[in-house]
């Protein structure tokens, strides 16, 4: 049973965002597994999935499909609740939840989607599917929409209708936030299993004959380019019919149907033919392009109608080439006729069974005929079309693939498609950036731009650019070549998505990386179709890489949560003070920090403020304290070339101990950013920060979590959770203290842990950052460590250490290690490290948790 079901749809400039959260209950006294079909738009990518039982969550982790299968099967067959998403194979725009649930249990699945809203026939569309079949007590469905441009249309339709009891706010001319909480009667007047179709938001934004919208965050820009107010490019087409014995009955009745609307809409200055063919191709005129005047048009009816009649094979191979050779005839024989756009729109139900039937040597001698010249539109009507084969063949000349259901619709979906193409205003569109500032660009070269259409290309500046980048398009009109340039500043974009709410500093990473790496793999998977069998391999790679790292679930990926068995090694960070712990610090973990050395030290503070750091290869580990007082925010690491900061705010011990003198501190809340990843943890609780409190996902400590949020790799087990900067390696540590509630002294605290530093830049910075920089030069030899032959009293070893033309006195201490759960050995810099760190400790004091020392550090990051 689902008892409640949440959409919620987030548009940021044209980039949609959905979470789908349903909570099921399973009242049988047996685990069973639930199956669930959710229709998603084609070109989204789940991006997220996750599902709580019993108040904890478990996080779908992204995989190679092969790979992710085995492992559902595994857990399923061990009767744990587990589930996994992935690409149904026959229908693109279905994907499949496979959840397996307890006896008599509660299960909460989220599931996310990005996708970028395609501007078809003058406006967005964004599509929620709403079929639970069944009525959902709490059903709610709430879409926000946010761009840079004026909102200048905006309607709401489910099916084919308005729905009632929609609400519908516009707080700005740029945004929009729709709402929808149906009653249960509310659902059952639609049907008696509720809801059961797509909910549907259609907008536009005002536009201008202009280079376009060039949105630039975090080394990352998105252009579009989608202009108003030019003139209409004559069209030369020919509407390719197939009449074989297949396309007999409905089907044929829907393509006459859809025939007789489409040439009724041909402008004048349009030139076309219509040649339907099963063994061979026929002509309506024979050899010529015609106008398309009243008359012709009334004949070209009167022929479909009348004269095409299913019957015979299916020549494919012939029926293009006569096609093609009939445009460029047209186009040869009048070099003086106005500038004028070449199409062929291909309608097929199936495979060619006569003349040359092999798809590859049809697609070589199609490539042949074309040359170039004219773009191949393949529509694949039902469900025994080769689709594959007609989409090779369409990107290979110039044009697209679109998939025709069998439906009662199916005339529509024919006419549809057609109004796309049917207003041709540029053609041969290039838009141009400078080479030396710009890499990694998806496609910049369109054969045509269509009205109603919108050109999208994405792609990442160099360290080379400035404050100014150069853009251009170039284009063909009916008689003149248009070029349209401007100088974009490039800081002024990303300031007029956060004047306009699009970002706010928190999430200001996310958008234009995120929709790069969407549109790079739909292209790679899209080259992919047409590429040679080495050049697949190298896409296929790229692909998948991208795809693991956005946490994207792709044709190459596939999603799976489960969860985990209970963990039997001892968890060593588990240390309560004033209680007791063992272990060696989990499966993997270091016994002693020498063990742990990949390039770096390992940098920690833990207890009451203890800053040990390692020294591999030189037998020393430093240590120093700070006095700070409590409700300081300190500064432990920022790192601008990563994009990384860590700050952590220190509680007070609750009296000072017997025999002490001064109050123990201890770092009560930490927070990281990374990127726009932004984490706020306390104690007793671990909350990656959303664009508002709304979206806060909140992690519960002492059970297994993962997840990976943009490009950080996220695993809590029990007390210890690990960060991971998946490109550069680095990793974080953070352990929880609980501490017994009667302990006299000591409240619950945090250790922070360096894991691996080695990724960290050169400019990295902060109480601990500072010992990245000593390290290198202990390692490079510009700073040296002479311990002295005579003790202190008491037999305690001193020494001294010389850094920056800098003399620091150091003693012998003994300090725990919580990470290994021993006592260590280290070199102890009294009064707050004067002298080992830069500065004094209080200049590293900041105003808030998430206070970025350089206000540029999240523009830049490039993660």
């Amino acid at each position: 049973e689902i008892y409640a079901l949440d959409i919620k749809s987030t548009v940021t400039s044209r980039y949609a965002k959905t979470v789908v959260t349903s909570r099921l209950a399973n009242k049988a006294d047996e685990a069973r597994e639930a199956v669930f079909e959710i229709s998603l738009p084609k070109t989204a990518f789940i991006s997220n999935f996750s599902m709580t039982i019993d108040n904890v969550t478990y996080f779908g982790e992204v995989k190679e499909k092969e790979k992710a299968e085995k492992e559902y099967k595994k857990a399923v067959s061990k009767g744990q609740s587990a589930g996994k998403v992935s690409a149904t194979p026959k229908r693109e725009n279905k994907f499949k939840v496979s959840v397996n649930v307890a006896a008599q249990s509660k299960v909460t699945f989220n599931l996310t989607y990005e996708e970028l809203l395609q501007r078809r026939l003058g406006s967005y569309e964004l599509v929620l599917s709403i079929r639970p079949q069944q009525v959902v007590r709490h059903l709610k469905i709430d879409v926000r929409i946010i761009e840079t441009r004026d909102i200048v249309m905006l309607d709401n339709t489910y099916g084919s209708g308005e729905l009632e009891g929609v609400e519908i706010a516009r707080p700005s001319p740029n945004r929009a936030h729709i709402q929808y909480r149906p009653t249960d009667m509310e659902q059952m007047r639609m049907s008696p299993s509720g809801i059961s179709g797509d909910f549907l938001v259609r907008y536009d934004v005002k536009r201008d004959l202009s280079v376009g919208d060039i949105q630039i965050v975090n080394g990352y820009f998105v252009h579009y380019f989608a202009p108003s107010g030019l003139p209409v490019v004559p069209k030369n087409i020919v509407f390719i019919i197939d009449k074989s014995g297949s396309m007999g009955g409905t089907k044929m009745r829907q393509t006459k149907q859809a025939m007789n609307t489409i040439l009724k809409d041909l402008r004048d200055h349009d030139r076309f033919n219509v040649m339907p063919f099963s063994y061979s191709s026929t002509m309506w005129r024979p050899n010529e392009m015609v106008l398309a005047t009243r008359e012709n048009i009334e004949s070209a009816r009167t022929y479909v109608r009348r004269s095409i009649n299913a019957g015979g094979g299916t020549n494919i191979n012939q029926a293009i080439i006569d096609a093609a050779d009939l445009l460029r005839r047209v186009t040869d024989d009048q070099p003086n006729s106005p500038r004028s756009a070449s199409l062929i729109i291909f309608l097929t139900d199936g495979l060619p069974s006569v003349g040359e039937s092999k798809p590859r040597n049809i697609m070589v001698n199609v490539k042949n005929a074309i040359r170039e010249q004219v773009s191949l539109f393949c529509l694949g009507f039902g469900k025994d079309v080769d689709f594959p084969f007609l989409e090779k063949m369409a990107l290979e000349n110039r044009g697209l693939a679109r998939r025709i259901y069998e439906d009662s619709d199916a005339a529509l979906q024919l006419k549809g498609f057609y109004d796309e193409v049917a207003t041709p205003l540029l053609f041969d569109v290039q838009m141009r950036y400078p080479e030396n500032l710009v890499t990694d660009l998806t496609p910049v070269d369109f054969n045509t731009y269509f009205d109603g259409s919108e050109l999208v290309v994405a792609g990442r500046l160099s360290n080379e650019v400035g404050r100014t980048l150069d853009v251009s398009v170039v284009g063909n009109t009916v008689d003149s070549q248009l070029t349209l340039e401007k100088e974009v500043n490039v800081t002024a974009p990303h300031k007029a998505l956060l004047k306009y709410g699009i970002l706010n500093r928190q999430a200001v990473g996310d958008f234009t990386q995120r929709l790069w790496a969407y549109l790079t793999i739909k292209h790679y998977l899209k080259q992919r179709l047409i590429a040679t069998p080495e050049e697949k391999t190298n896409l296929t790679a790229k692909a998948l890489e991208l795809s693991l790292k956005y946490n994207f679930v792709t044709p190459l990926t596939s999603m799976i949560g489960e969860t985990s068995e209970e963990e039997k090694e001892a968890d060593g960070a588990a240390d309560v003070p004033g209680g007791s712990a063992s272990g060696s610090g989990g499966r993997g973990r270091p016994s002693s920090f020498g063990q742990t050395y990949s390039g770096s030290p390992v940098r920690q503070v833990d207890g009451d403020p203890h800053f040990i750091v390692d020294m591999p290869g030189l037998n020393a580990t430093l240590c120093f304290d700070i006095n700070g007082e409590a409700g300081d925010v300190l500064n432990l690491l920022r790192d601008h070339g990563l994009g990384t900061v860590v700050n952590a705010r220190v509680v007070a011990a609750k009296r000072i101990p017997d025999g002490k003198q001064k109050l123990p501190t201890y770092f009560g809340e930490l927070s990281i950013v990374v990127g726009s990843t932004r984490i706020y943890i306390t104690p007793y609780k671990i909350v990656l920060q959303g664009r508002d409190p709304t979206h806060d996902l909140v992690i519960p400590w002492g059970k297994r979590s993962k997840l990976i949020r943009g490009p950080v790799d996220i695993d809590v087990r029990r007390r210890r959770m690990s960060i991971r900067h998946v490109g550069s390696g680095v990793e974080f540590m953070v352990l929880q203290h609980p501490v017994r509630a009667d302990h006299p002294i000591k409240p619950d605290y945090l250790g922070f842990y360096v894991q691996n530093g080695k990724g960290l830049s050169k400019d990295v910075h902060g109480l601990i950052g500072n010992y990245h920089v000593i390290f290198r030069q202990f390692h490079y030899g510009t700073a040296t460590l002479h311990v002295d032959d005579e003790p202190l009293e008491g037999g305690v070893k001193k020494a001294r250490i010389y850094i920056k033309d800098r003399k620091v006195e150091v003693h012998e201490k003994e300090r725990r290690n919580h990470l290994i759960n021993r006592r260590v050995q280290c070199w102890l810099a009294p009064n707050n490290a004067d002298q080992l760190i830069d500065g004094n400790w209080r200049d590293y004091l900041v105003p808030e948790m998430f206070t970025i020392n350089n206000s540029q550090l999240a523009d830049s990051a490039i993660l």
